[in-house]
């Protein structure tokens, strides 16, 4: 029973991931595919623009036979720590042969090769990292002005780290060898848009030009109807309360969801396209953490234990933090953004405090090379043998009622555990407030079947 594993945000799910999937089978002959999935907030240091529950239905319903979600201190972390949550999940479970993940290019030798000299960090390469380093560089920008001192392989290496695909594959190679796994490494080439691209074209786009395709649509309907508002208030003299002019123009408007449909349903799985199109109702952006973030800007004074949180950029969020009220999320990176550090790093940072997420609990699953537990999403019902597999190889206890999880943790575990659960109740209470929708705890929502 060959299984191969995906480690993924899904952010949103598209064709090119349902084409992802598809390929790994078909590489690895494999009979299944297990996923493991970011949480409600992700490596880039955001929200998922669509909840977990979502996402893992989608994934389910084009290819995935089982989908584990990662613990949110790892999805979002940086690279090298989303990459070893993944494959110590993987890994742990017993029963995955292959690891497929998605590259600009490069074949499976060559990963190997990078991932094994920033493992080892050759004198030549560690002198000259700390020399770049100590010039101002970012970490990326030290590292590939590094590589090249390698003799032989270090300038390959350095092109092959020049995008961030290409960047992950390499950290998922340098996790399977840290953990000593028998997981083979098999990447795939990307077909269709960049990683970063904004643009809706070729065979496959980007998550990012879906996300961006999202926000345009609402940021535009929000505008439209308080411009409508505005007018009509005018025009009537008063004679309706705003609120009830707001929702006869709603009524009356085309809904952004709708009007995407005819942008992106050539990017959307048929499979899917209704849950889609449904998640396209209540999304999530980054901007609607701005009350939670200027909160803990205004009251919090310790932020030394907040983890990627350096004492340089806690300085400068001290110094700042009254000047980033009232700015959007976009515009606090930028003012807070460093020579010395990435826009990404200072988005994460910015999640982190939001969530609460603390170094030490971070640091504790790390150092004992472990994710504790796997939560179960999603799982289509015939890959019970997998199911079944898992439960009797795995060394994670498999986690699919959230009411017995209290049961089989303690400790580190139970601690890792709770914050998983009061970062998706965060997310969700988002969704409350937003768009007027009854909450629903963890504890009331069950694995998908499909």
């Amino acid at each position: 029973m060959r299984t191969v594993g995906i480690v993924a945000e899904y952010n949103p799910f598209h064709t090119g991931h349902e084409y992802h999937i598809r390929k790994a089978k078909a590489l690895t002959g494999a009979a299944y595919a297990v996923v493991v999935m970011s949480p409600d907030f992700v490596q880039r240091g955001e929200p998922a623009i669509f909840d977990k529950y979502t996402r893992a239905g989608m994934a389910l319903n084009c290819g995935a036979d089982l989908v584990i979600e990662l613990p949110v201190c790892y999805a979002t972390g940086s690279a090298e720590h989303f990459a070893e949550g993944g494959v110590r999940m993987l890994d742990s479970l017993g029963v995955v042969d292959a690891l497929c993940f998605g590259v600009e290019s490069g074949n499976a030798a060559l990963f190997q090769n990078a991932a094994e000299v920033l493992l080892e960090e050759p004198d030549t390469y560690r002198m000259a990292l700390r020399d770049g380093l100590k010039k101002g560089l970012t970490f990326p920008q030290a590292r590939a002005s590094a590589l090249p001192a390698i003799p032989e392989i270090g300038s390959e290496c350095a092109r092959l780290l020049s995008t961030p695909n290409n960047t992950l594959g390499v950290e998922y190679c340098k996790a399977l060898l840290k953990c000593d796994s028998k997981i083979m490494p098999v990447p795939i080439d990307r077909i269709g848009s960049g990683y970063s691209s904004q643009s809706l074209d070729g065979t496959f786009c980007s998550a990012t030009a879906l996300r961006r395709a999202i926000h345009t649509a609402y940021n535009e309907s929000r505008i439209s109807i308080q411009s409508q508002i505005t007018r009509s208030l005018i025009c009537e003299k008063k004679k309706e309360s705003p609120e009830t002019v707001r929702e006869k123009i709603e009524n009356e408007l085309i809904k952004p969801e709708e009007s995407l449909c005819g942008k992106l349903s050539w990017y959307i799985p048929k499979k899917c396209e209704d849950l889609f199109w449904y998640a396209c109702k209540t999304p999530v952006f980054p901007d609607d953490l701005l009350p939670l973030l200027y909160q803990k800007l205004i009251c919090c004074e310790d932020f030394e234990n907040i983890l990627d949180l350096t004492p340089d950029l806690t300085d400068r969020i001290r110094a700042r933090r009254f000047d980033c009220i009232g700015k959007s999320f976009d515009e606090i990176v930028t003012l807070l953004k460093t020579k010395q550090m990435t826009e990404s790093r200072i988005r994460r940072v910015l999640l982190h405090l939001i969530l609460g997420i603390q170094g030490e609990t971070a640091e504790t699953a790390r150092s004992q090379g472990t994710v504790f537990y796997a939560h179960l999403l999603g799982f289509r019902t015939d890959a019970a043998p997998l199911l079944h597999e898992i439960k009797k190889r795995s060394i994670l206890p498999l986690i699919s009622k959230t009411t017995h999880a209290s049961d089989l943790l303690s400790g580190n575990e139970l601690q890792m555990w709770e914050q998983d659960i009061a970062v998706s109740h965060l997310y969700r209470s988002l969704l409350a407030h937003q768009y007027k929708i009854p909450f629903r705890s963890e504890y009331e929502i069950s694995p998908i079947r499909i």
